[in-house]
């Protein structure tokens, strides 16, 4: 079972779904915010209303609407990523999968990372901006970000120096400052820390932070809440699907560009993420 949390003032607790809402008749209690309960996702095809949003079913057998909910915790047991779903999705080789495995979950699970859609967009975003998960650093030198003060470069040098790194890449003085406080490590004197060169020139120190980096990144621009917008059962390239995952990558990369090499990559891998 996963673990939910109430997320507005007050959630009624109904003993059905209604077909229809406001709805009087099935309410058996109130909830405030802050209230957690253990119990799971209610299937589409058992909601009477799809236009109501999601549903989820408490261990008590109460319901409650998806609007006012959020997961805390899902069952761990389904969360960890394994070798063949970080292959198939982000193109890696086997060898170098292997090498990122455990600090690509430990990013997963420090924050929360933890659901189908999410795990799957996390690792579309890092296949697309690592090339399969090999380039921990930058190809190019950096001497485009000199000078650049929207990333806190104001010093000599900043531009190369703190070029991007990590799996998602990290650029300019301003976040390898933020990832110190984050993790409490020496990035602005160490930058290497995040990534040397490609995946298998790095020590281990370096995949993990390649892998915590990206994770923070991601939950900087918040885009599990993006994630969860996308309806797994429904295909990405159309409607408001396609276009919260078009949010996903323009937050990441600040374009659209390999759009339609992520939707196939999303295609490939939904059946390991069911």
């Amino acid at each position: 079972m996963a673990i939910y949390v109430v997320t507005v003032d007050k959630l009624n607790r109904r003993s059905v779904i209604p077909s229809k809402m406001p709805d009087t008749n099935n309410i058996v209690g109130v909830v405030n915010k802050g209230y957690k309960f253990n119990g799971h996702e209610v299937d589409p095809d058992e909601i009477p209303n799809y236009t109501l949003g999601k549903w989820y079913r408490g261990t008590d057998g109460s319901f409650y609407w998806g609007g006012g909910v959020s997961l805390v915790q899902a069952d761990v047991k389904k969360t960890l990523l394994d070798l063949n779903q970080i292959v198939i999705v982000t193109g890696a080789t086997l060898a170098i999968a292997q090498l990122f495995l455990q600090y690509i979950n430990h990013a997963c699970a420090r924050y929360q990372i933890n659901t189908p859609v999410r795990q799957l967009c996390f690792l579309i975003q890092l296949g697309h901006d690592s090339d399969g998960l090999f380039y921990t650093e930058e190809v190019a030198t950096g001497h485009g970000y000199e000078e650049d003060k929207h990333l806190g470069n104001t010093h000599k040098h900043d531009g190369v120096t703190y070029k991007g790194r990590g799996l998602l890449k990290i650029v300019g003085r301003r976040a390898y400052e933020e990832l110190e406080n984050e993790f409490d490590k020496n990035f602005v004197l160490k930058p290497t820390i995040l990534g040397g060169k490609n995946a298998t020139l790095c020590e281990s120190e370096q995949l993990k932070y390649a892998a915590l980096s990206a994770g923070w990144l991601w939950d900087k621009k918040e885009l599990n809440k993006l994630a969860d917008k996308i309806d797994i059962k429904k295909p990405i390239d159309e409607e408001t699907n396609l276009k919260h995952f078009e949010a996903i990558t323009y937050k990441i990369a600040g374009s659209y560009q390999g759009l339609s090499d992520q939707i196939k990559k999303f295609n490939a891998g939904l059946q390991y993420f069911k």
